[in-house]
Order: C-alpha cells, then sequence, then structure tokens
C-alpha cells in the first residue's frame, strides 16, 4: 500500500512538472507582429506574419540552441545565447531551447498565400432555395498549412465575412435587417435564404484582419429573393369604452386587444403580416383535430362564439416556398350567468342598475314585470340593465319580479328552453331563470 502511494505520488509529481513546463513553454517564445493561430496541434506555436521583411521571434531567455525542424534529423541554426531570432524561412518550423525550455513553432510569410478574388455568385438554381443561399467563390486560395517535428501535416483554415441584407420583424412590421457571418473560407458557402433581394459581399480573411491589413471583397450582384415568412397578430375588438371596463359586469370581458382568451363573442382580426415575396395565405381554425373553418385572405376576422380552446394556423406561400405553420391558440371560457336579488338606484354610483353578473353568454332577454303582471322593462344585452325608472320616472321601491332566458357558448347548438323537471333538467349553457328583484332607493351618501 505504501509503495503504491509513492508510485502515485511520482506520477502527479511528474504531471505536475509537466503542466508547469507546458505553461512556461507557451509563454518562452513570442512573436509581437504576428498572427498566432489558436490551439495548434502537435506544435506549440504557429506565426503567420504579414510578410517576413520585419518578422521576429522574441524568447524570455537567452537562446541556448536553435534548429530547423526535420524530423529526427533537425539541422542546428544557433547556439549563440541572443534573444531575438529574425533569419527565418517561409513555412518552416523550428526547435528552440531556451532557458532550460524545449519550445517548437512554425513560421508562415502571409503575403505568399493571400487569396486572390475572381467573382462570387449567388445561384439561383439552389433546390434548396427556400431555406439557404449557395454561393460560389471563384479564387486562388493557396493553401496555409504546417507540420510537426515528423511531418503530420495540417492544414489552417481560414475564414471569410460575408454579410447581405435581409428583413426582420420589429414589432410592428418588416424592416431591412443586414446579416453579417463568418464562414470558412472555400468554394462553396452556404447562408441563410434572404427574404428580400439583396446582394452578398464576400470579405477575405480573417488573418488578413489580425494581421490590420485591407480585405479583398466580393459582391455577387442583386439576388432575387424567394424564401417567404409572417409575423401574424391579432387584434382582439374591445367591448365598451375604458370608463365601462371598469364597472363591467362581465367576467373575463375582453378589454385588451391583445386578448385571446376570455368571455364569448371573442371578435379577432388575423393579420399574417408576411415579407413581399408572398403571394398565398392559407388559414385554417380547428377545435381539437376538427377543422371548422379555412381562409385565403392576407387578413380576416372571426367572431368565436363557442366553448373551447381554438387553434388557428397560417401557412404562407408563394410559387416556389412555403412557411411551416405558424399557430395560434384562442379560448373561450364556459358560460356563467349570476342575478343579485336586490339594486340602490340611488344616484351614489353603486349598485344603480339590476345587472347581472355573466360570462360567454351569446344571446340574452330579460323581462322585468311589477306586482301587477306588468311589464315595466325589456333588454336584450347582458352588459346592460334596468335603472329602476318606467317611461323615465322612478319607479316605486318594492319587489318586482323577472325573467331571464339566455344562451352561453357552452350551449349545445339543439338546446332549447323548456320546462324544467327532474327527468328533463335544464341542458348545459341553457338558462331559464326567474325571481325576485328588490329595489331599494335609500339616501345617497
Amino acid at each position: 500500500m505504501k509503495r503504491l502511494s509513492k508510485i502515485l505520488f511520482l506520477i502527479l509529481s511528474v504531471l505536475l512538472l509537466t503542466h508547469r513546463t507546458a505553461v512556461y513553454a507557451q509563454s518562452v517564445v513570442s512573436a509581437p507582429d504576428a498572427y498566432e493561430l489558436s490551439n495548434p496541434s502537435g506544435i506549440d506555436h504557429v506565426f503567420i506574419f504579414k510578410d517576413f521583411t520585419d518578422a521576429l521571434i522574441r524568447t524570455q531567455a537567452a537562446i541556448d540552441k536553435l534548429y530547423r525542424m526535420n524530423g529526427a534529423d533537425s539541422v542546428l541554426l544557433a547556439d549563440s545565447g541572443m534573444d531575438e531570432w529574425m533569419n527565418m524561412d517561409d513555412n518552416t518550423g523550428y526547435i528552440l531551447y531556451a532557458g532550460g525550455v524545449r519550445t517548437t513553432f512554425w513560421v508562415i510569410d502571409y503575403s505568399k498565400y493571400k487569396p486572390q478574388l475572381f467573382f462570387l455568385n449567388a445561384d439561383d438554381d439552389n433546390p434548396n432555395r427556400c431555406r439557404d443561399t449557395r454561393l460560389t467563390l471563384a479564387a486562388d486560395m493557396p493553401e496555409m498549412s504546417y507540420r510537426t517535428q515528423y511531418g503530420s501535416k495540417h492544414v489552417i483554415d481560414r475564414e471569410c465575412d460575408i454579410s447581405y441584407t435581409t428583413l426582420a420583424w420589429n414589432g410592428e412590421a418588416w424592416e431591412d435587417s443586414l446579416v453579417q457571418e463568418t464562414h470558412r473560407l472555400q468554394e462553396n458557402i452556404v447562408v441563410g435564404a434572404p427574404l428580400c433581394d439583396t446582394e452578398f459581399v464576400i470579405r477575405v480573411d480573417n488573418i488578413s484582419k489580425a494581421l490590420g491589413l485591407e480585405q479583398d471583397s466580393l459582391s455577387s450582384g442583386i439576388y432575387t429573393a424567394w424564401a417567404v415568412a409572417a409575423h401574424p397578430t391579432t387584434v382582439t375588438t374591445v367591448r365598451g369604452t375604458e370608463a365601462e371596463n371598469m364597472r363591467t359586469n362581465e367576467v373575463e370581458r375582453p378589454v385588451e386587444d391583445t386578448q385571446l382568451k376570455g368571455s364569448a363573442p371573442l371578435d379577432i382580426l388575423f393579420k399574417a403580416n408576411a415579407t413581399p415575396t408572398a403571394k398565398y395565405y392559407r388559414w385554417q381554425m380547428y377545435i381539437g383535430n376538427d377543422m371548422f373553418a379555412q381562409r385565403s385572405d392576407e387578413s380576416h376576422r372571426y367572431v368565436f362564439d363557442d366553448f373551447g380552446e381554438f387553434r388557428v394556423l397560417l401557412w404562407v406561400s408563394n410559387d416556389e416556398c412555403q412557411t411551416d405553420s405558424m399557430e395560434i391558440t384562442v379560448s373561450v371560457s364556459t358560460s356563467q350567468l349570476l342575478v343579485p336579488n336586490v339594486f340602490t338606484p340611488n344616484g351614489d354610483g353603486r349598485n344603480d342598475e339590476f345587472r347581472v353578473m355573466y360570462r360567454s353568454i351569446i344571446e340574452f332577454d330579460c323581462w322585468v314585470y311589477n306586482r301587477w303582471g306588468k311589464l315595466v322593462y325589456h333588454w336584450s344585452d347582458p352588459a346592460k340593465g334596468w335603472d329602476g325608472t318606467v317611461n323615465g320616472r322612478p319607479a316605486a321601491e318594492g319587489a318586482y319580479y323577472y325573467v331571464i332566458r339566455a344562451k352561453g357558448a357552452d350551449a349545445e347548438p339543439d338546446g332549447t328552453y323548456h320546462k324544467v323537471t327532474k327527468k328533463r333538467p335544464a341542458a348545459v349553457g341553457v338558462y331559464q331563470l326567474s325571481g325576485d328583484i328588490n329595489l331599494i332607493r335609500g339616501d345617497k351618501k
């Protein structure tokens, strides 16, 4: 057990020393004016200079020995004790010993590998043009690579910047939006399909940019957009004025034009808000898996006066492309009807009218009779009520008799008013109510 502990301790010590040496090795050699490749494989550093005119390698400790990489037969170049090195060859690797640390690095003269651009084409025949755009770059792109000490080759990927204009939804409308993407520099480059006519511009490359050199660029010319998009929105009809909505007797009444849930009827305007490439619109409305309506206009209005949760789906297309389905959910509440037994029309702003409290009532009638059975008031809008007057004059205090017939959004289509018995109860969503309502004026406070 003690022997095993000593072995583990030695292994950890070696690993720690190796880690410290590796960290130190990364900082022994630097190239102030070069672009350094991040995380090269099998070598400590890859330095890319814009040219070798003033290319300089600097060390933190005096150079003990410097070799040119050549596998097992690396060539000794210097053992002078200097801390700078300038006499480098392009596309060459070196092994340096300084301060007791071994460092490997590769150097490249970028001026010999800078791409030359000829033309950029946006492929109009791309079979996937509804989703993306295929760019073809004609250019002379000399390969850049480095090798490890024993000859393992690694090609250096270069990147380019692609920019073009598309459309973005700003919350109210589509507006121009500049897209800037970075891609691997190669002959074929795939970018997202634009939503408007645009030109694609390519700028090369990331190393040129990092070295502070001017990036060469090419334009594709104007490309005709095929892709289509939409951003459906809704406008719900608000019932009543702001003042009325503050004292409404309707539960879950639509009081905001963004409301998609609440008391029926919900009168909603649907807008596709499609991009200019759109030509055709398909709206489908479902309850569960059953479609009950379909529309083909860019915008359309529908009144939801049935109870339930509804799905409204939209597809937008042109002769080539179609969007994925976009879904809006509308929820209509179950019905409810509650009747008070007293009201106080004394002008104090509280309970001044005989009104029902309701939700999702789509058919309504209420009749009020005096003690002799004479009709004194009738109304058919559940949002309204009786103010306690007859022919414009205050009605006498006392008990009155009301009869209400109403249907809710959750009533069956064949639901009828009938005499309610144990054998024939009232249908769901069908209200047949009657009773006394007491008119008490009292004093206004």
